[in-house]
């Protein structure tokens, strides 16, 4: 059973206004709350949902004064931990106290907060993160479904999905609220929380009568009518989707929502109740006093038990008012004589009883009798459904036990009127059927019962896939013919049949009771004692269940004037007609309405995160429906707001400051990023039917196939740019929330995730953990140059890419300038050798950590194919390696990759002829190869020359020689006559590099002459790619760019 939650007062607040005709909406400019704070921790505001306080503007006024005299401050930024909070550092003053430091490590600061959060409470928080994962897993559903259904269904599988998220929404609101009760029924809620509990059950119920009037019913296979678009945008309040429905089909989800939310609840668990049952006459039994138990429990009877018998058949919970009877004395007294005679026949008033048990739990009224099988809070539990159909697959045979037996729920007690006919009334009998059978077999396999999994526990009666009017309205009318016959066979208030005349002369107020089951006026004075939702129950319950949808809005404005807008007993006059208003406008089927009322009752414009989610929830849920028309008009001359941005990015801001004012600002920045991202991607209209009127209007009016909402994009952007990562799982997390987006071509959300990625890279960085800032600078190259769609591609990205280049070639150098080092210096001492080898392992082994970085990221490689740092990068340390190993060929083969001109890959670089390594850096590898020269030629002294061995091919040594001429003109050695008149050159050399220079060129000379022996006259070579990195060049450049020597 679950417990039903009431409406009550709920304040309003401001800052968002609805204009009259529910058709458009303006925004109102956020306020600044100003709140200081020593260091970085700032002030947190109570959770008032009642809006911005007065003492708001008085604190914008302040901050702005302070921000517009820039004397007084010496820096500004934003919070990069609080993503909300805008930080300003005053100028020290003479004396250091305010705003210096004071010789102090601790600063003061003023703290702004740049939107009104509230806090979230923890269970809200849970409640609207599983929120989130409904809509994550209804619209992961949706993309399954194929664009050919939604053209043929003409957007209907939109609205069945939402009919099942706004569920899904309220079983998340259901589990809040009975934690929050919990807390409330213990005395640990303060004022300001049962403020929030009062809230959300008004959201609670708003939700459920919007779901009810305005959403397509899980059974809505066929096309839902078309809404009609009002001329100016905006809301479209028209008679549409189930209140189109056929006669009583309405019915069952009313009675749910009447008992869920304008009833008091059960009273059968109360203490009070529990001892009264308990006593020998429950009957004739008086509350104490001091109990206050008579006041919930009012009622036209001098006993509260016929009061509570009333009350429960007012509201068709037949199977509490059957075990209320139970308790009566009479009826106990009957069934000891029962059991005393061994089982013989039953005395006239048990009779009676056992007549009563039978009309009253096989009622087949809408909405279910109360009892455990019926699905009492509306939510049509598919989900609960899947869970039993689990439980009893995995089922392995052993009887659990503990429960006491169910009984069986399929005996037929009146003739013509199968047990489960209640079922009839619901959208879907079949379904509904099999969930209560499930729930059943799952009683008996508790209560030790063993239940075959092959076949039924008992046969249940057929029912209709679908509602069917004519056979509900059949057993119905064969029940109350029943009850006719059998209780008032000369007419209601004429006494009793022959079965139930003792009853009916012993206990007068029972007949009275028993006679609402007929529909009848009840026989007292109903007047200060029922209020306007258990007259309209009654009416709906057992007068007229089959009553057409559109006219439940007038039965119950009826209804509220019979009762003179009272009789909840828990609220203002004004208060209570508000709220009836509000009711009666939603069971219209107004959209416009609920939205309103979401916003400024039910806490949306407050600033708290979870009443603002769920105002921007059901909006988006009555978008998809096709109940609100959300985009501006073009055509009209008064602006109008995109209600759903508006909502969907006051939400965002909500759930950023409420989370940033407690000091968990990872979670607001990926709820508030979770929740708009299926909002930011550009997104193409779905083709209209072919040959249809739309085609036409489609294929002549629209320029662009194109709806694209650049603010939320732009939000989640700044959202995720303020924020600061503390480990590499939060950036990761936020990163893949958004790739979906980025593919979808939102070039916004790509640029956020660059800089979310680079603040990772510089973290690590700092860290000196290489292969990690590698790793993150990856991560931004790849979402500029791999994730979005190829018209909108950046090549490799920004800052990312510039950093990584930047790494790679200067790892590259360092590591060279080493080996050049080496190569050019004569180590005396033992001392400086070891300096020169640890400076060498340690710039061997960065370079290893970034190239290892580079490739272990298979998904990058192939995208860096010819990038000329990361080439650059693996030369040196093949180079490194290979002096190591002493393996002259493959140096020598290395630095002339790394020397020689190659036209550069990629589409900015197309016609650009450049090598490798930075022409700063060609001394260096001349060096090297000098210094291999070198060595080779004293190795080959005194050797004949047809044996002479050279490591460098004669194309080799032709790219050294024009390297040298390039560096002995740099270095001012040699010139040319055009570059002397010019004045380029202005130093002149010392006579060391001179010497130096000569030496080397030599070498050179020497070096082509071997290779000519060695190698032969043939200047063509294949370029081998170690790495995958770069293209191999079909033939080598010609010697047309070498300078002669």
């Amino acid at each position: 059973m679950t417990v039903g939650f009431a409406f009550a007062n709920a304040p309003s607040g401001g800052g968002f206004g609805f204009v009259n005709d529910n058709k458009s909406a303006s925004a109102t400019t956020p306020s600044f709350r100003s709140s200081r704070c020593g260091g970085a921790n700032a002030t947190s505001n109570l959770d008032n949902r009642d809006g911005p306080s007065s003492s708001s503007s008085s604190s914008s006024s302040s901050s702005s004064t302070s921000l517009s005299s820039p004397p007084s401050v010496r820096a500004l930024a934003w919070d990069p931990t609080g993503t909300a909070s805008l930080c300003l550092c005053s100028v020290p003053t003479s004396s250091g106290k305010r705003g210096g430091t004071g010789g102090k490590k601790n600063v003061d600061l003023d703290v702004f907060l740049s939107h009104d959060g509230t806090g979230c409470p923890t269970e809200e928080t849970e409640c609207l993160l599983r929120c989130l994962d409904a809509r994550g897993e209804c619209m992961a559903h949706a993309q399954q479904r194929p664009t050919w259904y939604l053209r043929r269904h003409g957007g209907n599988g939109k609205g069945e999905a939402a009919a099942k998220l706004s569920m899904d929404y309220r079983a998340a609101m259901c589990e809040c609220l009975m934690r929050l009760q919990g807390k409330e029924n213990s005395d640990s809620l303060d004022d300001e929380r049962n403020n929030n509990l009062e809230l959300l059950r008004l959201t609670y119920a708003i939700s459920h009568l919007a779901e009810i009037f305005l959403l397509p019913s899980l059974a809505s296979s066929i096309d839902v009518p078309a809404r009609p678009i009002s001329s100016s945008g905006g809301f479209c309040d028209g008679s549409v989707g189930r209140i189109d429905g056929p006669a009583g089909s309405l019915t069952a989800d009313v009675v749910r929502y009447l008992r869920l939310h304008h009833s008091a609840g059960s009273f059968m668990e109360s203490p009070e109740v529990a001892e009264m049952l308990r006593s020998d006459q429950p009957e004739y039994y008086e509350f104490p006093p001091s109990s206050g138990t008579d006041s919930i429990l009012p009622g036209p009877y001098d006993r509260p038990y016929w009061n509570l018998l009333l009350r429960f058949v007012s509201q068709g919970q037949l199977s509490n008012a059957w075990n209320l009877l139970s308790h009566h004395s009479a009826c106990r007294r009957a069934e000891e004589e029962m059991e005393g005679a061994g089982g013989g026949e039953l005395s006239p008033e048990g009779e009676g009883f056992a007549t009563l048990r039978a009309l009253l739990i096989s009622a087949p009224i809408p909405g279910g009798r109360g009892d455990r099988y019926c699905d009492d809070a509306g939510l049509d539990d598919y989900l609960e459904g899947e869970l039993l159909e689990r439980e009893e697959d995995e089922w392995d045979g052993e009887e659990e036990g503990g429960t006491d037996y169910p009984g069986d729920i399929n005996e037929t007690l009146i003739d013509g009127v199968p047990p489960n006919a209640y079922l009839l009334w619901e959208s879907l009998p079949r379904r509904a059927d099999k969930l209560r059978t499930l729930r059943h077999r799952r009683d008996l396999r508790r209560c030790g019962e063993r239940v075959d999994g092959d076949e039924a526990v008992s046969e249940s009666t057929m029912v209709p896939e679908a509602y069917q009017p004519r056979e509900a309205m059949n057993a119905f009318r064969t029940w109350q013919e029943t009850i006719r016959v059998t209780a008032f066979p000369s007419g209601v208030g004429s006494g009793g049949g022959f079965v139930l005349s003792a009853l009916f002369q012993r206990f007068p107020p029972l007949p009275q009771i028993i006679s609402i089951l007929l529909g009848a006026p009840p026989l007292f004075d109903t007047r200060g004692h029922f209020s306007w939702s258990q007259v309209l129950l009654m009416e709906l319950l057992y007068a007229r269940p089959d009553m057409m949808p559109e006219d439940i809005a007038t039965r119950a404005r009826v209804a509220m004037s019979k009762c003179g807008g009272g009789g909840d007993g828990r609220r203002s006059g004004d208060s209570n007609q508000q709220l009836q208003e509000i009711i009666l406008s939603i069971m219209n089927g107004s959209a416009g309405q609920v939205v309103e009322t979401m916003f400024s009752l039910c806490g949306g414009s407050s600033g708290a995160a979870f009443p603002a989610t769920m105002t921007s929830l059901l909006c988006n849920l009555l978008v998809d429906a096709g109940c609100i028309f959300p985009h501006e008009d073009d055509s009209s001359s008064t602006p109008s707001a995109n209600i759903q941005t508006e909502l969907l990015l006051l939400a965002a801001e909500s759930i950023i400051s409420s989370f940033a004012i407690q000091e968990q600002s990872d979670v607001g920045v990926r709820t508030a990023v979770r929740l708009l991202l299926p909002h930011a991607p550009p997104k193409k209209r779905v083709a209209p039917l072919r040959g249809g009127a739309d085609e036409n209007a489609e294929s002549n009016g629209a320029k662009d196939d194109i709806i694209y909402e650049p603010r939320i994009a732009a939000m989640i952007a700044e959202t995720i740019s303020r924020r600061l990562p503390s480990t590499d799982a939060e950036a990761r997390d936020l990163v893949q929330l958004c790739e979906e987006t980025i593919r979808l071509g939102s070039v916004l959300v790509a640029d956020a995730c660059e800089s979310l990625a680079f603040s990772r890279a510089l973290h690590h960085n700092k860290c000196s953990n290489l292969t990690r800032e590698v790793y993150w600078l990856l991560r931004g190259m790849e979402a500029q140059s791999s994730w979005l769609p190829e018209d909108r591609r950046r090549t490799l990205g920004f800052a990312c890419r510039r950093r990584f280049d930047l790494l790679c070639e200067g790892s590259a150098n360092d590591l060279i300038s080493v080996l050049s080092g080496a190569a050019i210096t004569n180590f005396s001492a033992n001392s400086e050798k070891e300096k020169h080898e640890k400076e060498m392992l340690m710039a061997l082994q960065a370079a290893e950590d970034v190239l290892e970085g580079v490739l272990q990221d298979d998904v990058m490689v192939p995208v860096l194919r010819g990038h000329v740092e990361a080439n650059l990068l693996q030369y040196a340390v093949d180079i490194a390696l290979a002096d190591a190993k002493g393996d002259a060929v493959q140096v020598a083969a290395d630095i002339v990759h790394c020397l020689e001109e190659c036209g550069l890959s990629g589409v900015d670089c197309t016609g650009v002829v450049s090598t490798l390594a930075d022409p700063k850096m060609y001394s260096e590898f001349l060096c090297i190869a000098f210094a291999l020269l070198a060595k080779e030629e004293s190795f080959e002294y005194g050797r004949p020359m047809e044996f002479a061995k050279c490591a460098f091919t004669v194309h080799g040594m032709h790219i050294l020689m024009a390297r040298l001429t390039q560096v002995l003109s740099w270095e001012g050695i040699i010139c040319s006559s055009h570059g002397s008149s010019l004045g380029w050159l202005s130093k002149e050399p010392s006579l060391s590099t001179k010497e130096y220079f000569s030496a080397m060129r030599l070498a050179f000379s020497k070096g082509l002459m071997r290779a000519f022996v060695s190698h032969g006259t043939s200047t063509t070579v294949k370029t081998d790619d170690k790495m995958g990195f770069g293209e191999a060049l079909d033939e080598e450049l010609e010697l047309l760019l070498s300078p002669c020597i």
